[in-house]
């Protein structure tokens, strides 16, 4: 299996949740937590709706249960990494995640 082939097979099959967390933690100069993932994450997918002309009546991401599967998808395939300080968790894209995002952005996802 190529590199390609595997980052094709992620970028298929990654929801888009957690495609919107890489995207913020793209855009992030140090980690941060799942709280704040959940509101940056938020607000730039209701802005990128509005954008677009579609009303947004709720967030990306409306519950805890939700954001703590995408986060553990993203953690689980090593997109993201994760440093624990305390009981807090802080969460930052990878290199693998990086790639993956670049990837999507070179061969953009077809619906």
């Amino acid at each position: 299996m190529t590199n390609f082939e595997f980052l094709d097979i992620l970028k298929n099959n990654l929801s888009l949740e957690s495609k919107w967390f890489l995207v913020i933690l793209s855009q992030q100069s140090e980690a941060i937590n799942k709280e704040q993932l959940k509101e940056l994450a938020n607000n730039l997918y209701t802005e990128n709706e509005k954008k677009k002309g579609k009303e947004v009546e709720s967030g990306l991401i409306t519950s805890r249960h939700s954001l703590d599967i995408h986060t553990a998808r993203l953690e689980g395939s090593g997109l993201v990494q994760v440093k624990e300080v305390g009981r807090a968790r802080f969460y930052s894209i990878t290199d693998l995640g990086k790639a993956l995002l670049e990837y999507i952005r070179r061969n953009p996802i077809n619906n």
